[in-house]
């Protein structure tokens, strides 16, 4: 289970016609020093946007982009141990924890900033006590306005798991909290908690437990904000989970979905998905097998005899709620060594999108091939960027044409287009067309490629960026 985790002053405009969809009319800023780090999340305001980087040492980097085309950089310290950094009301929190010695104690670390503000970027820290070796994990509500932090309490041997649930306001304020003890899970040194929180600061916390060697067990624990805290375990009729991933409905709901597989088996099989309310009551659950027209498109019959029914290298990689149905989106991804060079090739063959009405039906699932294939940057271009498109029930899928595209032959996508990016546009009855991206960095001086590292979406915009082949700087543009 992943955490989640998702980080050219362009200005992009996204076309969203009954259709098909087409970038165009790019503009573009001066291109931004990247100076070591990588792409952490970008976060958006009403005056600017910013492009974070994930630290190197005990600093994050800001890049802002006002809306009227000034870029400046901030580098915040912090203290101890990085944890995240989210945009929290009007403001951007950096969170961490730190072992304060004369205490013995382990504290969260708040460090609030306020990104309008261009003479002085710090207003205030804040912290939170606990025992020693506490460990915090954080997560805020999509409208931002709730915090949620999980307390991990430490490991002891032969003890139950205790966790403390503790919810914030957008000014750090606590709301409510509770201490849990998790039924029958042994304390382990290494747990796999998941915060989630919706906008009425419901709580949820996906758990994955493990002892030995022995299968897997996932948890759902919810705290309603009228409620007392439940645990239930999450599992399928007759299969065993083989990946997971999340999302939170327009309702606030949680939604799970991924890939399952027989006991033992590292090959997806089929699919799942369901929904729980607040309080733990699970709405619905459904599990579908692949489809062979549906694998064909990634194996042979002659695999499928000889290896048994599913797919190899494919994972969930997220879930998207659209206007009339959920999208699951599988993504293949493998690496090859040359035994002669010891070159390795990380390949990324297609995408899979499946799609359930708002019930959990399944309506159709579509494999599209993508044929990513990098053996220079270790997959830096491989992947995908997607764009809802909520107002016609649309999804956009770009991605690179990795290791297939040589510009000074054949090249349909336009000037300075380092690899070439193709639009992928699906409606919910699953019928697709698939067109480059033309035109992209005309006008510019370097050569670029569409980054699919971090990217976001704000209603019918697209924060995106993109970057020169030796990724030494890069440009930030928004998609409207």
């Amino acid at each position: 289970m992943n955490y989640k985790s998702i980080i050219f002053y362009l200005f992009l405009f996204f076309t969203v016609g009954e259709s098909c969809a087409q970038l165009s009319n790019f503009q573009w800023s001066e291109p931004v020093k990247k100076e070591g780090g990588s792409f952490l999340k970008i976060l958006n305001f009403e005056e600017s946007s910013i492009v974070v980087f994930k630290p190197e040492s005990s600093s994050i980097r800001f890049d802002i982009f006002s809306k009227d085309g000034h870029q400046t950089s901030k580098s915040v310290s912090f203290k101890g141990e990085y944890l995240g950094v989210f945009k929290v009301g009007r403001s951007i929190v950096v969170f961490s924890s730190f072992s304060n010695g004369m205490s013995k104690k382990d504290e969260l670390y708040a460090k609030i900033i306020n990104p309008e503000n261009k003479k002085e970027l710090l207003v205030l820290e804040q912290s939170w006590t606990g025992t020693l070796r506490n460990q915090f994990k954080v997560e805020v509500s999509p409208n931002f306005q709730k915090v949620f932090v999980l307390t991990e309490t430490p490991h002891k041997e032969g003890r139950k798991e205790t966790v403390v649930l503790t919810i914030l306001d957008d000014r750090l304020v606590k709301e409510r909290s509770t201490d849990y003890l998790m039924g029958g899970i042994e304390s382990q040194s290494r747990k796999i908690n998941v915060p989630v929180i919706n906008d009425k600061g419901d709580v949820y916390l996906l758990k994955r437990y493990r002892e030995g060697r022995s299968q897997s067990q996932y948890y759902i624990l919810t705290y309603p904000t009228a409620g007392e805290a439940n645990l239930d375990e999450f599992r399928l009729n007759y299969k065993t989970i083989h990946d997971v991933q999340y999302l939170l409905s327009k309702e606030g709901d949680l939604i799970i979905g991924g890939t399952y597989s027989s006991p033992n088996s590292i090959r997806s099989e089929g699919t799942y998905i369901a929904k729980f309310n607040s309080v733990g009551e699970k709405l619905y659950r459904k599990e579908y097998d692949f489809r062979e027209e549906t694998m064909l498109v990634f194996t042979s019959k002659r695999t499928l005899r000889k290896e048994g029914f599913g797919l190899n290298s494919f994972r969930t990689n997220c879930i998207i709620e659209q206007k009339e149905n959920i999208s699951l989106i599988l993504e293949h991804s493998t690496s090859e060594v040359n035994s002669k060079t010891g070159i390795n090739t990380e390949i990324r063959e297609g995408l899979i999108v499946f799609s359930y009405d708002l019930k959990g039906n399944f309506v159709w699932g579509k494999p599209i091939e993508m044929h990513q294939s990098d053996d220079s940057e270790r997959g830096y271009w491989n992947s995908f960027i997607s764009f809802n498109d909520t107002i016609n029930n649309k999804l956009n899928l770009i991605y690179n044409e990795v290791g297939y595209f040589d510009k000074k032959e054949d090249n349909e996508f336009g000037d300075h287009t380092a690899v070439g990016a193709r639009n992928v546009v699906l409606d919910n009855q699953g019928n697709y067309i698939k067109q480059a991206v033309k035109e992209s960095f005309e006008g510019s001086t370097l050569d670029l490629v569409f980054s699919p590292k971090v990217t976001k979406q704000i209603g019918s915009k697209m924060l995106i960026i993109a970057e020169p082949l030796d990724k030494a700087v890069y440009v930030f543009g928004v998609v409207e």
